[in-house]
C-alpha cells in the first residue's frame, strides 16, 4: 500500500518538472523572436536603421574627407637600412725575427794527442780552387792596349808658346806691376799674352789634363800635369774645352780657344793667361819657354 503511494507521489513530481522545463523553454524562444523583430544587437550595439535625415550629412562628411585626402602627405616608403660597410682587414704588422747568431769556421781545427800515443795523421781537403770567370769581351781589349804614356818635361826641355802675341802684363812676383783691372799695383806671378777671342791656345809640352774648371781671376782654365813636379794652368780660355780631365795631350796640340777675359781680367781685354810651377812654386814662364820668334 505504501509502495504504491510512493509511486504516485514521484509520478506527480516528474510531469511538473517535465512542464516547466517545457514553459522555460517557450519563454526563451519569445524572447529571441520579440529581440530580432525589434532589430536590437543582442551584444549591445545599435542597429536601428539610418533614417534620410542622416544620410546627407554622413554622404557630405566623407566627400570632404575625400577631398582632404589629396591634400595629405603620403608615408614615404619605408626602405631597407644600408648595411654598414665592411671595415677592411687591417695587414698585421710585421715583427723582425731576429737574425741567428753568425759562428765563425775556423777550419778543421789541430789537437795533439794525449802523451804516450802516437800522432796519427789526418787529412785536410784542399780548399776547392776559384773558377776562372771569364773576362768581358771588352776588358780584353782594354787590358791589350798599351797605356797611355807621355814624356815628363824636364828642367832642360823647352815649351812651345800656347800663344804668340804681346805680353800685356809680365811676371813680376816680387817687384810691383800696374794692373789696370784694379787701378793699381800688385805683384804678378804669372803672364799674360793679348789675343783675339777664339785664338787657338796649344799645350806648351806633353801632359795629362788633371783640372778643368773656372774662377774669378783667371776664367775658364785647364790645369796640365807635365811631370816631374811641372804643371802649367791655360787660363782665359773659352768655356767649351777641347780636352777632358784624364787625357793625355802632346806638345802643340789645341786644348781650347781664348775667351772674354774675368771679372778681375777686363781691363786687359781678350788675353791668355800662363802659370807655370814646379812643385808648387811659381816659376818664369821665360825661363821654359823657346825663344819668341818675330
Amino acid at each position: 500500500m505504501k509502495n504504491h503511494e510512493q509511486d504516485s507521489i514521484f509520478r506527480k513530481k516528474g510531469f511538473f518538472v517535465a512542464l516547466y522545463a517545457c514553459l522555460g523553454a517557450v519563454a526563451v524562444l519569445a524572447l529571441v523572436i520579440t529581440f530580432s523583430n525589434s532589430g536590437a544587437d543582442p551584444y549591445g550595439h545599435e542597429t536601428a536603421p539610418v533614417g534620410a535625415d542622416q544620410v546627407q550629412p554622413y554622404q557630405d562628411q566623407q566627400a570632404h574627407m575625400d577631398e582632404e585626402a589629396w591634400f595629405r602627405p603620403r608615408p614615404a616608403p619605408t626602405q631597407a637600412p644600408t648595411p654598414a660597410p665592411t671595415p677592411a682587414p687591417q695587414p698585421r704588422p710585421v715583427q723582425p725575427q731576429p737574425r741567428p747568431p753568425i759562428t765563425p769556421d775556423h777550419g778543421p781545427q789541430l789537437t795533439e794527442p794525449p802523451p804516450g800515443t802516437a800522432p796519427v795523421a789526418t787529412s785536410v781537403p784542399d780548399a776547392p780552387a776559384p773558377a776562372a770567370t771569364a773576362a768581358p769581351e771588352a776588358d780584353a781589349t782594354l787590358r791589350s792596349v798599351a797605356p797611355v804614356t807621355f814624356t815628363p818635361f824636364t828642367s832642360d826641355g823647352r815649351m812651345v808658346w800656347p800663344v804668340v802675341g804681346d805680353i800685356t802684363m809680365d811676371f813680376s812676383p816680387n817687384v810691383m806691376a800696374f794692373d789696370p783691372t784694379f787701378a793699381g799695383f800688385r805683384t804678378n806671378d804669372d803672364i799674360r799674352i793679348a789675343a783675339q777671342e777664339g785664338t787657338p791656345v796649344r799645350a806648351g809640352a806633353d801632359g795629362r789634363v788633371t783640372a778643368i774648371g773656372h774662377s774669378v781671376n783667371y776664367g775658364h782654365y785647364v790645369m796640365l800635369d807635365h811631370g816631374n813636379g811641372w804643371m802649367a794652368r791655360y787660363g782665359q780660355l773659352m768655356e767649351a774645352a777641347m780636352v777632358s780631365v784624364g787625357e793625355v795631350v802632346r806638345a802643340g796640340q789645341v786644348i781650347g780657344g781664348v775667351g772674354q777675359p774675368a771679372v778681375f781680367g777686363t781691363m786687359l781685354g781678350t788675353h791668355f793667361n800662363f802659370r807655370v810651377t814646379l812643385d808648387g812654386v811659381a816659376v818664369n814662364p821665360h825661363d821654359v819657354l823657346e825663344a819668341r820668334v818675330y
